[in-house]
């Protein structure tokens, strides 16, 4: 009985595992599962949460995020260089992904400093697109399909 339940142990532990993914400024962004409630802060994020089938986990996102059509439904929280930290922090987000050239450094520290982790991207070459992808499908539980 003991080598069975060590066995299952041993299976299941990486399941169990915090899910730790390293951000284009080098900080490791970690959860205990994967994130149900996400906040985009760029158009382009929720895009390419859609295109790795994590949509339906964005609960907030910016202004002009309006690809594809379900994203036009999903409510707002300011734009991309002004937004809204009280009507972020009221949709309880489990992560906030940010745009590190585009949104403003202090509304991101800000974030962070009430304890919402977020994932800053910055992907600037096309040759990086799918590292950013898999990025956001680890950290949405959407892997497999981020590396479709």
């Amino acid at each position: 009985m003991r080598a069975f339940c060590l066995i299952a142990l041993l299976i299941a532990a990486p399941a169990l595992a915090d899910i730790a993914v390293r951000d284009d400024t080098g900080q490791t962004i970690r959860l205990a599962r994967p994130a149900q409630r996400i906040v985009s802060l760029a158009p382009h994020i929720t895009e390419n949460l859609f295109a790795i089938g994590a949509g339906g986990r964005v609960v907030g996102t910016v202004d002009f995020s309006n690809f594809p059509e379900a994203a036009k439904r999903i409510p707002r929280v300011g734009g991309y260089e002004k937004i809204d930290l009280e009507a972020v922090a009221a949709l309880r987000p489990d992560l906030v992904i940010a745009w590190e050239s585009g949104n403003i450094a202090s509304h991101v520290a800000k974030l962070k400093a009430i304890g919402l982790p977020v994932l800053l991207t910055d992907t600037k070459r096309i040759e990086d697109v799918p590292a950013d992808l898999e990025r956001l499908g680890e950290l949405s539980g959407a892997r497999d399909e981020a590396r479709a």
